[in-house]
């Protein structure tokens, strides 16, 4: 039995070929309201060089049941850096990193500018790619990262950037989650907001909730932007993406519904019992709430936060060296 509260850096839902699916149609409701792949503030070239963090990881069996590689951080290889690759002239360098090798794909799958990488986003990076990124990316690292690593992540990223590079941060507080449609009788949809009610409480649990200060999260008073602004990015800018596009309401709702059981069977497997108790109490609770959502006609929504920083035209001499 693993314990979530002691696994630094770990990934808290189940790896299973719902959960990837779960992942792909976040990305597609993210994407709805978003719009973009890159922040319009960042200058695109012939030669861009951009890294991913937490390409993803998943499990062998799950990729073979669902013949494709859906990559369980974000989806991101998937999705992200493709989508990136075909949208970007063929000279970019696009980089992929993730704590583990073992899903990555077979080389000759991916777009010839596209490379991957073994790396812990915490540790520091191999020299030869200190200085060297136009644009850093990393997405949905609130279900990765405890509460105390945040600022570390963004210091360790930051020497990645050449002078003038941007770091792109994209997430959310997903346990802020709530039930729309209704009109706000709350004696309606019960099921529906007891079921967020046992995520939120499981993701404190889980110490997935990123405080920095206490009762601080990173998307409460800019703090993911303090945090990028006290560690020496310049022009930093936060834009805040409510989840609001009528058309992905059925793909957000499933990512909820699918995402909220897979955080409590975890939780569960850990130990957390304080609602659910069983298996049986966790696909229940699923049950009232996908129901309410189809008798109420109502859904689920929360902010998508997109923060941007950019490096120093300065930098240190530790990075200039590792450009040489």
């Amino acid at each position: 039995m693993s314990d979530l509260k002691k696994e630094p850096h770990s990934y808290i839902l189940v790896r299973s070929a719902t959960e990837a699916q779960r992942l792909e149609r976040q990305y597609n409701a993210w994407q709805a309201n978003i719009k973009y792949l890159l922040n319009p503030a960042i200058a695109v070239h012939d030669d861009m060089r951009i890294a991913d963090i937490g390409t993803g990881t998943a499990c062998v069996e799950i990729l073979q049941q669902i013949k494709a590689f859906y990559l369980l951080n974000d989806g991101t290889l998937r999705i992200w850096l493709k989508d990136l690759s075909a949208n970007l002239p063929s000279t970019c360098q696009l980089h992929g990193f993730d704590i583990s090798n073992t899903m990555f794909p077979a080389k000759d799958s991916l777009p010839s500018n596209i490379t991957l990488f073994e790396q812990n986003m915490l540790e520091s990076f191999p020299t030869q790619f200190r200085g060297f990124y136009d644009v850093v990316n990393v997405r949905l690292m609130i279900v990765a990262l405890s509460s105390d690593q945040w600022g570390t992540a963004v210091q360790n990223l930051m020497t990645l950037l050449r002078p003038g590079g941007w770091l792109q941060w994209v997430d959310c507080a997903g346990h802020e989650a709530t039930v729309q449609g209704v009109a706000n009788e709350q004696e309606k949809a019960v099921g529906a907001r007891s079921y967020l009610e046992h995520f939120s409480e499981t993701a404190v649990y889980c110490g997935k909730t990123p405080k920095q200060v206490q009762h601080h999260l990173p998307f409460e008073s800019n703090e993911l932007k303090n945090i990028f602004q006290t560690s020496g990015l310049i022009n930093c800018q936060e834009h805040i993406y409510p989840l609001t596009e009528p058309a992905a309401r059925d793909e957000l709702n499933f990512a909820v519904l699918e995402g909220v059981q897979n955080t409590l069977l975890a939780a569960l497997e850990s130990g957390y019992r304080k609602r659910v108790k069983s298996r049986t109490d966790v696909v229940s609770a699923r049950q009232a709430a996908e129901n309410d959502l189809r008798e109420h006609r109502c859904w689920f929504t929360y902010n998508v936060h997109v923060v941007i920083g950019m490096s120093p035209h300065q930098c240190s001499e530790e990075v200039i060296s590792a450009r040489e």
